[in-house]
């Protein structure tokens, strides 16, 4: 990638996100991109951001969308937030990734696409599992028709989302794991069956520990009729990793006792708190900042994230297993197991581009070479509707037809 065109990049919140995404640079460093520049309003990122990258460090995101600098914007921001820093970047001729969830609403998401559309720039839904190598492979082997027509899709996912120290507000703007974590599900699922969901059917259970939403079990139909079910449980019981030899989400060794410790974690700090446990909490979120003097390995355990040089396998979002007319497909520590008539066989990944390398590799083949964004703007729309339907079906008891659905490219 010597003599490839380097697209320079900006990068609007240097929060949690941005930092695990700094952790992880050697895999971004890879790509034909330069980390040109930041805005964030507190001085210690700005200054530790100039120390790590040599780049511009802004206080306001409408700097940097105005600086000549910076090619493609991404977007770390809470979601309230992401149609009028889109809005901006697109006005001034920048390229979009945004953060799930896309915005709060629908009609949001679509002024963000009509705007990209009019002032001619590219936007990407970004971060989801759907752009890890298992997934992506499963669709291959789904379209090849190697093991006959898919008939079903099954996901699970029990972690500790919700007792991880996220502020009360955050975790119920989002209803718990629903909008923060379910794109990641959702998306799994569109990829592998296509992306055109008929409708939605899903029920949600509560978390009385931190008084949100605990987790959702969904029923999706897609077009064509193939049926898609997805179980997420967040209240750091259950574990599904114990079904697939304990590797994280993102390839990591995952400790058995996870689920317990960021249990017990939470309740030292409720009880620590007390009736000051927001200001606890929020101060537990801001000591996992990029640029924070408390971000460091002790405090990322408490997050239940593990070193960035301890992924050794492919991530895990839970289980999925995929079912076709003649076998099954589900994840192995390195890649896939593909059951059929004649047996069992392993399909290796590599180390491919995974998470956020891997989109920002999507968005520069469709910059640089103009081919078709993977997860584009009318995407991440399309599966923000299938998340806010969970919500609506859960709370109406009843079936919730799609209507703003769009097929892979």
């Amino acid at each position: 990638m010597t003599d490839a065109p380097i697209l320079r990049l900006g990068f609007i919140g240097l929060g949690q996100a941005v930092a695990r995404m700094f952790q992880q640079y050697p895999h971004v460093r890879k790509l034909p991109y330069r980390v040109a520049a930041a805005a964030e309003p507190r001085a210690e990122a700005r200054a530790q951001f100039k120390r790590d990258f040599n780049g511009e460090a802004f206080e306001t995101a409408e700097e940097l969308c105005a600086s000549p600098n910076v090619d493609v914007v991404y977007i770390a921001t809470p979601p309230e937030l992401h149609r009028e820093q889109v809005e901006m970047a697109a006005r001034n001729k920048k390229h979009v990734v945004v953060e799930k969830p896309m915005a709060p609403t629908l009609e949001e998401c679509a002024a963000m696409i009509q705007t990209c559309d009019r002032h001619g720039v590219k936007l990407l839904a970004g971060h989801t599992h759907s752009f890890d190598a298992p997934i992506r492979r499963m669709r291959d082997i789904v379209t090849s028709g190697e093991i006959g027509k898919l008939v079903m899709i099954n996901s699970w996912n029990y972690n500790e989302f919700n007792p991880r120290p996220w502020p009360t507000a955050e975790l119920k703007a989002s209803y718990g794991p629903i909008l923060n974590q379910g794109p990641h599900h959702v998306d799994i699922a569109r990829q592998i069956a296509g992306g055109m969901v008929r409708s939605v059917r899903a029920q949600k259970i509560w978390d009385g520990l931190r008084g949100v939403e605990g987790g959702y079990l969904c029923f999706l139909e897609f077009e064509d009729g193939v049926p898609a079910s997805l179980v997420y449980d967040a209240r750091a019981y259950f574990d599904t990793a114990e079904l697939y030899w304990w590797v994280g989400e993102g390839g990591a060794p995952r400790d058995p006792d996870s689920n317990r410790m960021i249990l017990q974690n939470f309740k030292k700090l409720q009880h620590e708190g007390g009736d000051d446990l927001e200001r606890v909490l929020e101060a537990a979120k801001d000591a996992g900042r990029y640029g924070a003097a408390a971000n460091d390995p002790e405090m990322w355990k408490l997050w239940g994230y593990n070193a960035p040089d301890e992924v050794k396998h492919q991530p895990f979002f839970g289980l999925t297993v995929v079912s076709c007319e003649r076998g099954a497909i589900r994840q192995s520590k390195d890649g896939l197991l593909v059951y059929g008539d004649h047996g069992v066989k392993e399909v290796s990944l590599g180390q491919e581009l995974r998470g956020r390398a891997a989109e920002l590799m999507d968005l520069y083949n469709g910059v640089v070479h103009g081919k078709p964004i993977f997860h584009d703007g009318r995407w991440g729309m399309a599966t923000l509707e299938v998340c806010l339907a969970i919500v609506q079906s859960a709370q109406e008891r009843r079936e919730i037809l799609m209507s703003r659905q769009v097929p892979l490219p």
